[in-house]
């Protein structure tokens, strides 16, 4: 009984290592800035600034609200490469290594109204 206990709670600390290890290497991969550009879409006013850079580990949301912000808009609809609207809880970094275009950019358009169904 007290060797399964042990080997109980040896498989958890394996465990814990190994997700803490998985955890470093992920914020290792969305550490650095990532390269934005942004044009409007339709009748949306255009960004004084399209083009900037915003830190990976950020959220999808952080954009949406700093857009929303910059532009006075209460309804905005973003998409990525002018083609999905992800989803708010994604890291920049993530669309970027997945979605990005050549020069480590993320092209990202807006909308005030649904530009696509």
């Amino acid at each position: 009984m007290f060797r399964g206990s042990s080997q109980a709670m040896l498989m958890s600390k394996a465990q814990d290592v190994s997700g803490g290890a998985v955890l470093a290497h992920l914020a290792r991969l969305r550490s650095g800035k990532v390269e934005v550009h942004v044009k409007a879409m339709g009748s949306a006013p255009a960004l004084r600034q399209p083009r900037f850079t915003i830190d990976g580990c950020k959220k999808f949301s952080k954009l949406i609200v700093y857009l929303k912000e910059a532009l006075k808009l209460e309804t905005i609809y973003v998409y990525c490469n002018d083609a999905f609207e992800p989803s708010p809880d994604e890291r920049l970094s993530d669309l970027q290594k997945c979605f990005g275009s050549s020069g480590n950019k993320l092209n990202i358009s807006y909308s005030g109204e649904q530009a696509f169904n």
